[in-house]
This record gives structure tokens, sequence and C-alpha cells, in this order.
């Protein structure tokens, strides 16, 4: 109940349009709303009970107010005619003045946020008010702030956050922001570093592979040698003290070619040349490798090419085998391969 004074039927309580000067003794009243107010005349009524000088009550949920010449929707300062009745059957009481009544504009709360998405590694953390711009209400007070929506760091995958504002008179606005969650790949640079590991490891890996080839191959020459005979009709003396009867032979016995004399050491490729056969710089198993002042037979050529597995004689004065550098020595280097 709101206690207030009331004039009888038909007085009135002259007022003066705002802008004039008041009688004495009488006062304008300035009552203001906002434009978004559900209930204009609610609002009206309440405050014209409010500021009514009598001393029989009216009820404000029973008593009617007619508001002529007042546009709720037209902001700034209207004078507006109120009439109030009690809205008893017993009274026919009423209450009307000619008053200013001022509309505002209320507008909604404003909220910014930094951006519409944001793309965050797995496992950062997760702090909704850093990514807030700007807050503001018109009343200079900020909004309340409510955020909801659930961003889970710990897993990958999209994430709505919405924030919402709510001023004085409830009126709300919101904003949203789209969170990526990633698991983040190795930059350019740690791809670069993995693929260089992986080069050399691989590297590594195939010397690795060679040199055990290697090995195998050449342990498999020296422990199956041919055990030589003095078969076929060598054309050079010495037996196996003699470097070209130890060539000669072992191509017999290997390949079962009886070569014709081709002299003396140094000129067998020259001889094998003119004879027809093939020569060349590259070591081959089953050719004839020609030095300075001795020769030997090819049995094997290592992976990488670097070295050959010799059967020779003549070395030290007896049968041998061994491995050799391709190219031969500085005090007997190598002229050629006779290949056949």
């Amino acid at each position: 109940m709101f206690c207030a004074a009331v004039m009888l039927t038909g007085s009135v309580l002259p007022v003066m349009a705002v802008g004039t000067d008041a009688p004495s003794g009488e006062e304008v009243h300035i009552y203001s709303l906002s434009s978004s107010d559900s209930d204009p005349l609610g609002t009206l009524k309440k405050q014209m009970i409010e500021t009514a000088d009598s001393s029989e009550a009216i009820d404000e949920d029973t008593s009617v107010l007619t508001a002529v010449g007042f546009d709720s929707t037209k902001t700034g300062i209207q004078n507006v005619t109120l009439h109030l009745t009690s809205g008893k059957e017993t009274l026919s009481t009423s209450y009307t003045e000619v008053a200013a009544v001022k509309v505002t504009e209320d507008t909604a709360p404003v909220i910014q946020l930094t951006s519409d998405t944001v793309d965050l590694n797995n496992g950062d953390e997760w702090n909704a008010s850093s990514y807030i711009k700007y807050l503001y209400d018109e009343t200079g007070k900020l909004p309340a702030l409510k955020e909801s929506g659930t961003v889970d760091t710990s897993t990958d995958g999209t994430y709505e956050a919405v924030y919402t504002v709510i001023d004085l008179e409830g009126q709300t606005s919101k904003a949203s922001l789209t969170v990526n969650v990633t698991t983040p790949g190795p930059t350019p640079e740690e791809l670069a570093a993995q693929a260089e590991a992986e080069a050399a490891e691989e590297a590594a890996q195939q010397a690795a592979a060679e040199k055990a080839a290697q090995a195998a191959q050449q342990t498999a020459v020296s422990t199956s040698s041919l055990s030589y005979s003095n078969s076929g009709s060598n054309p050079y003396s010495g037996g196996w003290s003699n470097c070209t009867y130890g060539a000669w032979q072992a191509v017999y016995e290997n390949l079962g070619i009886a070569l014709p004399s081709f002299g003396s050491a140094t000129n067998w490729l020259a001889s094998a040349q003119a004879a027809g056969y093939s020569t060349g710089s590259a070591p081959r198993a089953g050719s004839v490798a020609v030095y300075y002042g001795h020769v030997a037979y090819v049995s094997a050529v290592s992976a990488d090419g670097s070295s050959v597995y010799l059967i020779e004689g003549g070395y030290c004065g007896h049968y041998n085998e061994r491995w050799a550098a391709n190219g031969g020595t500085s005090s007997q280097p190598l002229i050629g391969y006779i290949y056949f």
C-alpha cells in the first residue's frame, strides 16, 4: 500500500508546463523512466502515488492511471496530463496533474572480446577473463559477468566459451569465443634436425652393413682358397715363386682359359690388348691386375671397390692370397686390369 493525498472527483492539481514559471507554492513534478521499461504506466503510477500530497491511501494494485500526450518510445522531456483514479467503487476520488515525463534511452550493457577465435596448444592454461577486451554499462557501473562453457585444454577439440553480462535493469548481452585446442607438431627447425639425424643414422647403418658385408666377403674368400696345382701348359717357369706363372695358373684353374705368353709382368696389359682382350681401370672379380713389375689374379672386389682380393705368385717367393688397395702402392702402382 502506498499512502497519498487525493483530491475530490474532478479536482485538479494545477501544474505549469515545463519551461514556464509555476505559481507560487506549486511544484512541477518531473518523472523519469526508461524507454525499455516494459510497464511505463505502472512506473509513472508508482512515482505519482509517492509524490501525491494527501492523507487518503490509494492502492497501487487497484488504481488506474491514464496519461494523455505520453509516448513511451520517444526519448526526452514530454508535457503529459496524468489522471489517477482510486479504483474503489465506494469512492469517486481522482488525482490529476500536468507533469513533465523524462524518457531516457536505456541500452543493453556492452561486452567485446579480443577475438572471435583463439588457438591453444594442448596443455596450455585456460583463462577465460584474459580474452575480454571491453565491458561497459551506461550507469557507469560494470555489469555482472557470467562465463559458461567447458574448455578442456588437455583434450584436442573445438570448444565454445560464452560470456553473458547483466546490468542493473536485468538487460543482458552475450559474446562467444571459439577455442581450438590442438597438439602442436614439430617446428621446421625440429623437422630439419630430425631429418638430419635420420639421414646420419641411415648412413651409419649403411656403412656398418657394407663393412660387415666386406668383412664377410673377405672371410669367405680367404677361407675358401683353391688348392692350385701345376696343371695346364703354363708357358712360364719358376712355379709359384714367379708372379707371371701364378697369374697364368690362377686364370687357368678358375676360368679354364689357357693364356698365351704375355711376356714380363709390366707388358701384360699391352700384350693382352694386342691379343684382343678387354682392359680397363675398374677392378672386377675374375680379372688380372697388372702392376709395374707384378701381375696377380683378382678373385673378389670389396663392396665399395676400394680393395681387391689377390691370388698371386712371387709374393716373398711363394703362393699368396691377400686384400690389397685398388690402385696399388706408390712403389708398385696399378697399370690396369685385363678382363676375360
